[in-house]
């Protein structure tokens, strides 16, 4: 499994300030990048670069300490003289191979994060730490769970979270500390940490970021909550993205 890593940070600031016309990372920036690692250094000495003009170019001291935080994150996408022959002029793009223990995904939309927090409990669930039950499920050992409350298979509740009675929870995932009351159907949804959802509340579809506060009998498809706000009472959203102004 590959992983194309471009330089971030200084190193994109720097491209986008010598090529103002970029528009698109995917088709201009990368492309740039990759035709600029290529460029082979004049022969004046090891780790000597070049730019576009043929110029040397001195490897800024900033970009050296960005390649060194790549290093570190992937060890396995540098050869050992990576370092010394990197600067300013050449803006290294880098692969990292993954082993089969590692997990890869593309996030580009909700339904990507969607998908890759259901992964935690399937094919990607060696990331969690956490063992399956007996029905196919993970519930943390400190979570509480009401009378006839039911957790189906693939979905996660995560460490301190609690359920009323009657609720019921369906190839979701659940984060920790979450306050959920009574008869609250929670399916294919993502529920983050410190969320409470009150008694009749249903989610279908949505993930519902940190510390959101759902009250009674609200519904929720489709739709995207940011962190910190409050679903009020009785309230019926559908495809709706709902944040604090």
């Amino acid at each position: 499994m590959l992983i194309f890593m471009p330089l971030i940070g200084t190193t994109l600031q720097d491209v986008l300030e010598q090529k103002e016309a970029y528009r698109s990372i995917r088709l201009e920036v990368l492309p740039y990048l990759v035709k600029s690692q290529l460029r082979s250094a004049p022969s004046g000495g090891e780790g000597t670069i070049v730019d576009e003009t043929g110029n040397v170019v001195v490897p800024p001291s900033s970009n050296l300490q960005c390649l060194s935080q790549h290093r570190a994150i992937a060890p396995s996408a540098f050869k050992q003289d990576l370092l010394a022959s990197s600067g300013g002029g050449t803006h290294r793009c880098c692969v990292y191979i993954a082993s089969k223990n590692k997990y890869c995904h593309r996030l580009n939309s909700i339904q990507a994060y969607c998908d890759i927090n259901r992964d935690v409990i399937g094919e990607a669930s060696h990331l969690s730490g956490y063992s399956f039950s007996s029905h196919n499920n993970i519930i943390h050992p400190s979570c509480v769970l009401g009378s006839k409350s039911t957790v189906g298979p693939q979905c996660m509740l995560a460490e301190g979270s609690q359920l009323g009675d009657k609720c019921g929870v369906k190839r979701s995932v659940i984060g920790r500390h979450c306050r959920i009351g009574s008869n609250v159907k929670i399916v294919n949804s993502v529920v983050m940490n410190h969320v409470v959802i009150e008694d009749g509340c249903h989610i279908q579809g949505s993930v519902v970021c940190n510390n959101v506060q759902l009250q009674e009998r609200a519904v929720l498809k489709d739709c995207q909550v940011g962190a910190g706000y409050t679903v009020t009472t009785g309230s019926d959203h559908k495809s709706e993205s709902l944040a604090r102004k």
